[in-house]
């Protein structure tokens, strides 16, 4: 099973902003994998894989700060180790796309990084910090509105 394959299989939160933010990064990431796994050293880059990751990266950005909007207004204790997540991240992916455009890294270590240490952590993220983040989100309405 690769990676794009696992990357689909993503569960639901439960919140409906980050399960369509997550849908459309699957979208996105698909894009992404396929143009990656279609990749070889040596051969011209594919069309469209700047643009891809471009658009991955903003997307990503957008909906990582919908999170973080979220955690602070019902005071998500473990916010900062979210966010720093995201803020590594984010730099990682942006990194990615200067390493390509200063030719300081190939296709095959392009998706070296990409398939075997990003998409796994996001499986990961979506897995354990998003779905923490939205319980707690639910229970913290559940509670209704508290005092200051």
């Amino acid at each position: 099973m690769s990676e794009h394959a696992r990357i689909e299989e993503l569960p639901q939160v439960g919140m409906a902003f980050m399960d369509d933010d997550h849908e459309e990064a699957m979208g996105l990431l698909a894009r992404v994998v396929e143009t990656l796994e279609a990749s070889r050293d040596g051969h011209a880059e594919p069309e469209g894989l700047r643009r891809d990751l471009r658009n991955f990266i903003e997307h990503s950005r957008a909906h990582f700060r919908r999170e973080e909007v979220i955690m602070k207004a019902v005071h998500f204790p473990p916010f900062h180790i979210h966010k720093n997540e995201h803020d590594q991240r984010l730099e990682e992916l942006v990194t990615y796309v200067d390493d390509l455009d200063a030719g300081v890294i190939g296709l095959e270590d392009l998706k070296d990084q990409f398939l075997n240490e990003f998409l796994p952590w996001y499986q990961r993220h979506c897995d354990t910090m998003d779905q923490a983040t939205a319980r707690y989100v639910e229970k913290q309405a559940a509670a209704g509105p508290t005092k200051a």
